[in-house]
């Protein structure tokens, strides 16, 4: 593996792909957090504000959601998933309950990123 990736870098474009890999790879990893936080910002502000409204649920309150804490942790899902749809804008609120501890994961269907990645957690 090591060798395949010398081999690559020894060429000019070899070089340039490799470093844009590695810096992307770099970025990415160190701004999942933030990018984490300003979607649960977003959330929180719009509930707060009243743009968003939470749809009648038994998981979800407004309150559990001011409580929303960032995801940084590993995640166990349940194949359970309950949804809640925030109007107006008719997005998602998808919860997963944590089987090893009883957390609930935060998804929100708005942005690509959060759809596959919980945004935050809580418990």
């Amino acid at each position: 593996m090591l060798y395949l990736f010398y081999e690559r870098i020894k060429k000019k474009e070899g070089f340039k792909g490799s470093f844009l890999m590695s810096f992307s790879l770099f970025i990415m990893f160190f701004s999942q957090d933030r990018l984490c936080n300003s979607i649960l910002n977003e959330i929180i502000s719009d509930l707060k504000s009243g743009r968003l409204v939470l749809e009648k649920n038994n998981i979800l309150t407004n309150q559990n959601i001011y409580n929303l804490q960032i995801a940084s942790r590993k995640h166990n899902y349940s194949k359970i998933t309950y949804a809640v749809t925030v109007l107006p804008s008719k997005d998602d609120l998808i919860i997963k309950k944590d089987f090893s501890n009883e957390k609930y994961w935060v998804f929100y269907s708005k942005y690509y990123y959060s759809r596959s990645h919980a945004i935050g957690f809580i418990e």
